[in-house]
């Protein structure tokens, strides 16, 4: 069954991708997001997607967990529709759309807690949140206007990662967990309409 979360806050919308720029407050309508079964899950066009892969244009990287995989990722889980990037500790993290950075942890030790991750909030009050970087890896700082492929910070292997990757997950009313993830596909690489496949290696092609 769908139950339905109705947000109503006052956020930051994006009118300027400079960071120079100033910042001008202004209301974000009211969203309704979707509390959605992996079976029930609602995705975009992928081919004009508003994310992209969140690595340089052609770069190459495996897909471990995904969308509805399984453990942390299984139907029901709040990371149901996450994904995770197998990268090496200090690979380069790019940001998959433009926002503003809203928080940074980079406290923690590879292989140790915390968990290091930036959170960029879009225009729409979703978040996208990268996960387990590197300590000290953050390359943005607080309240930044980030576009899209910017740099964002390295990847690493903190908090709850058996291994080194990136976890990669959009969130819709708030990014604290336990979240409320979105069904997210990205248009800078071969189709992938409902999501990404474990084991396959995706290019991020220029965009």
């Amino acid at each position: 069954m769908i139950q339905r979360l109705t947000i109503t806050c006052l956020g930051l919308l994006l009118l300027s991708c400079s960071k120079r720029d100033p910042v001008r407050e202004v209301r974000i309508p009211e969203v309704d997001f979707e509390l959605t079964s992996c079976g029930q899950a609602n995705y975009p066009e992928w081919s004009t997607s508003p994310y992209v892969l969140p690595y340089p244009v052609g770069k190459s990287y495996n897909i471990g967990l995904t969308h509805c995989s399984s453990s942390f990722h299984a139907d029901g889980e709040p990371d149901q529709f996450a994904v995770d990037f197998d990268m090496s500790i200090g690979t380069l993290v790019t940001a998959a759309r433009a926002g503003r950075v809203i928080h940074i942890e980079e406290s923690g030790q590879d292989g140790n807690f915390p968990n290091n991750l930036v959170v960029v909030q879009h225009s729409d009050n979703t978040f996208a949140q990268y996960m387990h970087l590197t300590q000290n890896g953050a390359i943005v700082e607080l309240n930044d206007l980030v576009v899209q492929g910017d740099s964002i910070g390295f990847s690493g292997s903190t908090g709850l990662a058996g291994y080194p990757h990136l976890h990669f997950i959009v969130t819709g009313g708030g990014w604290t967990f336990p979240y409320l993830g979105l069904p997210v596909n990205f248009r800078n690489t071969t189709p992938n309409p409902t999501r990404l496949t474990s084991g396959i290696m995706y290019r991020a092609e220029p965009y």
